[in-house]
């Protein structure tokens, strides 16, 4: 009996024991898990804010995801679309419609705008191109307020697809020819404003929102003449040049030609 007694009081600490252990265990993982589901509720609500402001970080989230997802990006593309994201964040100034960046004039360079393409598959490619043929900057403009790819456009507030590089400029800046070639187009719309095609063999680039233009259809032209002047004209919130890069009847990105920095 003696020898019962002690099994039984030995197994009945080793039961508490392994309900104290229990017990310990599981006042510990409690805190963890209920600050997981807050965090995660945090991040819940931010992004479920981010999305009903529609504001520019939201945006520029979801062009990088929307790209990602529809075209076959190299591994140097993702890079690049992930820098600028993380630009983006910590310097959302930079492509905000209502900067308030200004020049040497004091004047407020904004100027965004044009319209988007409504297919661009098959018609725009994000792949990175080099040319063997020197080109020119249409404009010595270092503000790209609205680069090329899936945005929410300035004007009209649709989702779409920018098929070119919106650069700021003061009014009446010289809007050059970015290479040698025949003006196939010098005319106005409603949404380019006073626009020029300029075809370069395979090459055709595109001067929209013009204030003037100096050459007609017909004109031949070299590299670096001024054509147009920069304006605001058509669907536009104030003076800058949208500039495309069309080879083959393929939009790619200026950026790749034009190294703006």
């Amino acid at each position: 009996m003696e020898y019962e007694a002690r099994e039984y009081e030995r197994n009945y600490r080793r039961s508490r024991s392994t309900k104290d252990d229990i017990t310990q265990q599981t006042d510990f993982i409690t805190p963890v898990i209920i600050v997981q589901l807050a965090v995660f509720m945090l991040i819940f609500i931010v992004f479920f804010c981010f999305y009903k402001k529609q504001n520019e970080t939201f945006k520029q989230i979801r062009s990088f995801y929307v790209n990602i997802m529809q075209q076959d990006l190299a591994a140097k593309e993702f890079v690049d679309g992930a820098k600028s994201v993380l630009n983006f964040l910590s310097e959302p100034r930079m492509l905000k419609q209502n900067d308030s960046t200004v020049t040497d004039s004091n004047e407020v360079l904004n100027g965004a705008g044009g319209e988007d393409l409504l297919h661009p598959d098959g018609n725009a490619s994000f792949s990175p191109i080099f040319l063997s043929a020197e080109i020119v900057k249409p404009v010595e403009s270092k503000r790209i307020t609205s680069k090329f790819g899936f945005r929410m456009n300035p004007v009209t507030k649709k989702y779409g697809f920018h098929s070119g590089l919106d650069l700021a400029a003061p009014e009446g800046t010289d809007i050059k020819a970015a290479f040698d070639g025949v003006v196939k187009t010098a005319s106005n719309s409603s949404v380019r404003g006073n626009y020029i095609f300029l075809q370069s063999g395979n090459i055709r680039t595109v001067y929209c929102h013009c204030s003037k233009l100096l050459v007609k259809e017909g004109d031949t032209v070299k590299a670096g003449e001024t054509i147009a002047k920069v304006g605001s004209t058509g669907q536009a919130t104030g003076p800058h040049l949208h500039f495309e890069l069309i080879i083959n009847g393929i939009h790619y990105n200026p950026e790749w030609a034009l190294e703006y920095s």
